[in-house]
């Protein structure tokens, strides 16, 4: 299978990833029904070019579990009953959405996103997922323009948002607008982990070879600027168990906006050191090494989501300088209520 079908069925999965998590919080069975049924869905380049050829076909033909086929329909239409004598509700009607999305329903998906955009206009998880809906939904497999603005709108509002900058890139490969799109991915590409980047790198690479560009350098390995030890607090050790997520932030002094490095890290014992350079950094344009000093962050997940959530384990922040060589230690010592 190419291996950018692979990469975009990644991110399908982590779509995935993200709603199931969000369904187990109002409704455990309708969490596990989906997550039984969702095929893997290698679409990247299926949209991109055009072509059901694009994709494997034995992944293509892949049926979903028939098992779980009832229990979905069963835990849809409790909610769709609900959503009756509840129109405004908003979780339930992105829950409800995301089901239609998992069950390939997709026209009834975007109605559904529709209304809940109408609710809550300004969000941007929700926005970037009707855009999706808008391109499964399209004829001819682009964006329509109502999901270009939607992506636009949450790439500005919301610049470290994965799957929009994935999606706009789509879209500006789609048109021909090959530097855009490279320039688009180029955004996206610190933030993945190696193995996903690498795998992006080659369609940037593509991008920038139809737009008459030479290819992105070759990465070199990053020299950590700052090395952070992570331990956790003697009376909370005992909630850590390996397997769990620890990410570290740096952020800017003043201001908000997206951290200026991140790294994702799954937890084996602590105390442990991370270091932080500037392959972590999320923005080209706003490297680790362009700031002198820089505000430390750590949290320990047990869902592996980068949202933090009542029960994951934070550490109190540390200012640090970001000259090669730099330590900090940060101890893991407050619950997230």
């Amino acid at each position: 299978m190419n291996q950018f079908v692979f990469f975009a069925a990644l991110l399908a999965l982590i779509a995935v990833a993200f709603a199931i998590s969000a369904l187990w919080q109002r409704s455990r069975p309708l969490a596990l029904a989906l997550a039984l049924a969702l095929p893997l869905a290698a679409l990247g380049l299926y949209y991109i070019k055009g072509a059901p050829e694009a994709i494997d076909p034995d992944v293509a033909a892949a049926p979903a579990p028939a098992a779980a086929s009832g229990s979905i329909d069963d835990a849809v239409a409790q909610l769709q009953a609900r959503l009756a004598t509840e129109p405004g509700n908003f979780e339930g009607r992105v829950l409800l959405a995301r089901s239609y999305m998992a069950m390939e329903k997709f026209e009834l998906a975007r109605d559904s996103y529709a209304i809940a955009m109408k609710l809550r206009p300004e969000d941007v998880d929700v926005a970037v997922e009707y855009a999706e809906s808008l391109l499964r939904t399209s004829p001819d497999r682009s964006f329509p323009p109502e999901a270009v603005v939607l992506l636009e709108r949450a790439v500005a509002r919301s610049p470290d948002n994965q799957r929009a900058l994935f999606f706009l890139g789509m879209h500006q490969f789609q048109s021909g607008k090959h530097a855009e799109a490279a320039g688009t991915w180029e955004r996206l590409l610190p933030m993945l982990q190696p193995d996903a980047a690498g795998e992006l790198r080659e369609q940037i690479n593509s991008a920038r070879s139809a737009a008459g560009m030479g290819p992105l350098p070759k990465p070199m390995e990053a020299v950590a600027l700052v090395n952070v030890e992570i331990s956790i607090d003697g009376v909370l050790s005992g909630q850590a168990r390996e397997g769990d997520t620890i990410f570290v932030y740096a952020r800017q002094l003043e201001g908000g906006g997206p951290p200026v490095a991140a790294k994702r890290v799954a937890l084996g014992k602590l105390p442990l050191v991370v270091g932080l350079s500037d392959a972590d950094s999320l923005m080209p344009t706003a490297k680790l090494s362009s700031k002198a000093q820089v505000v430390l962050m750590a949290r320990l997940s047990r869902s592996g989501d980068a949202k933090p959530a009542s029960g994951d384990i934070e550490a109190d922040p540390v200012v640090v300088d970001t000259k090669a060589g730099s330590s900090a230690s940060l101890v893991l010592n407050r619950t997230v209520p």
